[in-house]
């Protein structure tokens, strides 16, 4: 496994066939460098490959690229993924919509390196859990809107996802309000109380924004999930079905927020994504499990 790492990161525990690269620079905004873990096979596929962008939860505020490590080093030894977890600037740092443009600039970043890389531009899945599942819907549902776009780097190139694969995401601002839920969190990283600023409530629920050009989901959500409601997974995906959008739900009965995060249900979930991405994507494994 070849490696490049910052002196205070340890290194992801990855199959040996794996190499990781730490804090690779994917885009610069105003002097600040965008970075995110880099996880590929040693041996590159003949032929091109898709890519996934992971990027974390927190509910905007904390959080780190960690939380996908295990997940990118599956997708890159059995399929050959070109896979990424993505260090966005959190809500202490920058508020909406600094978040979103990060990710999409990642996105766009991805899609540069498809010739070096061999990656299929047109088979780049973007996943997150909680915080990253909202980003997710929001790169799913703001495509060509410039102001979500930033001035990170790699403007030429598309920041849309082929498939969406939200975990435990937020997807409608005023459901939230409703149920009391993550108020404080809201109000730091949209800028304001749902009082003061319904209009940025409606624009990040990415609920209201679905049209038949959305990529298609797998929503991910425990059942006792006490921060956000399971019912916005259901919801999401209705809309979806909606405008025509294939979308997948799967429910995990009495599992709370941020599940997932934990074994065995990390490898549970981790295994019902390769369903998804294996039958949307059409892969085959380059190597066994």
């Amino acid at each position: 496994m070849r490696t490049e790492q910052h002196p205070e990161r340890s290194m992801p525990e990855v199959s040996d066939d794996v190499e990781v690269t730490l804090e690779k620079v994917y885009g610069i905004d105003n002097g600040r460098e965008l970075m995110c873990d880099v996880f590929t096979p040693g041996v590159q596929p003949s032929q091109p490959r898709p890519a996934i962008v992971f990027l974390h939860g927190g509910s905007w505020l904390s959080g780190g690229p960690s939380q996908f490590h295990f997940h990118s080093g599956y997708l890159a030894s059995k399929y050959g993924f070109f896979a990424i977890s993505v260090d966005y600037r959190l809500s202490g740092e920058a508020q909406f919509p600094a978040a979103l443009q990060d990710s999409k600039c990642a996105v766009r970043w991805v899609r540069s390196q498809a010739e070096e890389q061999n990656i299929d531009p047109n088979r780049v899945c973007v996943s997150g859990g909680s915080a990253g599942g909202h980003l997710t819907s929001m790169i799913a549902t703001t495509a060509g809107i410039e102001d979500y776009e930033g001035s990170g780097g790699n403007d030429g190139f598309s920041s849309h996802g082929d498939l969406t694969i939200p975990i435990n995401g937020e997807f409608d601002m005023w459901d939230l309000v409703e149920k009391g839920s993550l108020i404080d969190a809201m109000v730091q990283f949209i800028g304001g109380t749902s009082e003061k600023m319904p209009e940025k409530y409606d624009e990040l629920s990415s609920v209201q924004r679905v049209t038949h050009e959305t990529p298609p989901a797998l929503l991910l959500h425990g059942t006792e999930d006490r921060c956000v409601s399971h019912e916005q997974s259901i919801a999401y995906a209705k809309a979806l079905k909606a405008k025509g959008v294939h979308a997948e739900v799967e429910l995990y009965e009495g599992k709370p927020h941020a599940w997932f995060n934990n074994e065995p249900d990390r490898t549970i979930v981790l295994h019902r994504m390769e369903k998804f991405l294996v039958e949307q994507f059409g892969l085959s494994a380059i190597r066994d499990s």
